[in-house]
Order: structure tokens, then sequence, then C-alpha cells
């Protein structure tokens, strides 16, 4: 998440061979250690191609591939480098198989998931520090700026489960009265989706408790706009009821 990059004992791998070898571990590392097969490969690199049975194109990127990750690995060999990355070639397909590799996607979905159980479990302060290690995670969007569909739908899962986070996260420092540390992740929330509007209504509610009726009717001001601008809808009848009623310094109902 945020900006590609593979390290081994923490020296980043820099050179990549012209070609696809780069895309091509980008999409075997969400299936690894899984066999994935020719034809689905052939549509994730060359989705504008028409694939030719007999095509070389594959092969020549797995052949990168491999050299790559044989060289990087190669430098860190003496010493004793306890994980590993490896393209098998099977009858069906390709498989990366990993050992002791770390994946900043694949440890933010283990960690919301068992924020998730904690919360359904009523055990608040775990899921509090679940979700809060999960949110540090995603430093930004799924391999930004490429716009196949198989990146494009592992990039709307994990915003999310951000989300979901982040909305969590929200609710429990409102009830703590953490005002805080409630603009601080509505501030995160909006960095991920600037139409979410329970981020707006916390911001109303606390500025509202704050007294600064200033910020309010901006904060409000910036909802609708964006909220016109973006899909031609005004807010909801929710938020259009707390605003009414910051204004008239009446008690807010979350």
């Amino acid at each position: 998440m945020g900006a590609f990059k593979v390290t081994f004992n923490e020296d980043p791998v820099e050179r990549w061979q012209a070609g696809k070898a780069r895309k091509l571990l980008q999409f075997l590392l969400p299936h690894r250690d899984q066999v994935v097969s020719r034809d689905s490969l052939y549509d994730a690199l060359w989705p504008e191609a028409s694939t030719a049975a007999n095509s070389s194109s594959l092969k020549v990127a797995v052949h990168a591939l491999r050299k790559i990750l044989q060289q990087a690995q190669r430098l860190h060999s003496s010493e004793h480098l306890n994980s590993s990355l490896r393209v098998h070639t099977y009858e069906s397909g390709y498989k990366l198989e990993t050992h002791n590799v770390w994946t900043d996607f694949n440890e933010f979905e283990s960690l919301v998931d068992r924020a998730y159980n904690a919360q359904k479990n009523h055990e608040l302060h775990r899921a509090d520090e679940l979700y809060s290690k999960a949110s540090e995670i995603y430093e930004g969007e799924f391999l930004p700026g490429l716009t196949d569909d198989w990146a494009a739908t592992q990039r709307e899962w994990l915003r999310s489960r951000q989300l979901v986070a982040l909305n969590f996260l929200s609710e429990r420092h409102l009830k703590q009265g953490d005002h805080l540390g409630g603009i601080d992740v509505c501030r995160r929330t909006l960095a991920v989706d600037s139409l979410h509007e329970d981020s707006y209504r916390m911001l109303i509610s606390v500025h509202a408790e704050l007294g600064q009726l200033t910020q309010v009717q901006r904060w409000y001001r910036l909802c609708v706009k964006r909220l016109r601008d973006e899909l031609q809808v005004p807010p909801n009848d929710k938020t259009q009821r707390m605003y009414e009623h910051a204004l008239r310094g009446e008690q807010l109902s979350w």
C-alpha cells in the first residue's frame, strides 16, 4: 500500500528489468503460495492483447522475475537470510512460493480480522489496539496508479477495511470525550473517502461541543460542496438535522 517496494534485510530491490517482471510480482503477491493459471496471468499483464497460445511473453516475464529475485537473495546468502521468494512452474501455471515474507496488505487484513473478532466478543480495548495498528499500516492505496481491474478490486477491499477500522476508532474517541483524537481520525477517514458523511457529522458534533460554531459551519459547507460536486446530492437528513441543532446550541445525539 502506497509506494511499491521490495526489500531484503531492509535493502531495497532497485533495479527492475524492462518488461513485465515487476507487474508479475505485484499480481502474484496477493495470490502467493497458490498456482495461478497462465490465462489469468496473461489477462492481468496484457489485458488489451489477444492471448496467443504459443506466446513466449509470459515465459520471458517469469524468467526476468526469477533472475531479479535470485540476484537480490544471493546478496544476502552470507547473512543467513531466513526468507525467500521463488517462482515455480507447474503444468497449469505458476506459483510464487514465499517463506517468512511480510507484506503490508496481508498484515493489515489480518489485524482488521482479529480486531473485528475482538469487537464481536465485546473486547473493545483489544479491538481498539488492533484497529489502531491496522490503520497505521494503511499508508496509502493499494498500488496507486495501477488501473488494472484486479488491482482496483483489491484496492477497494482494502479501502473498505480501513474505513471499518477508522469508523470504530472515531466512535471510541467520541464516546471517551477525546476531541483531538476524534478529529485526527476524521482527517484520516476523509483522506480515504472525502464523501464520508459520518466523519463530517463527528466534526460538527465535536466543534459544537467545544462551542466553535464557525468550524461547525465550515465543515458542513465543505460536506455540502463535496457531495454536490461529486454526487449531485445534498447531505442526508441526519447530517442536516445535526447541523441545525448545533447552530441552535442544542444537545446533539450521535
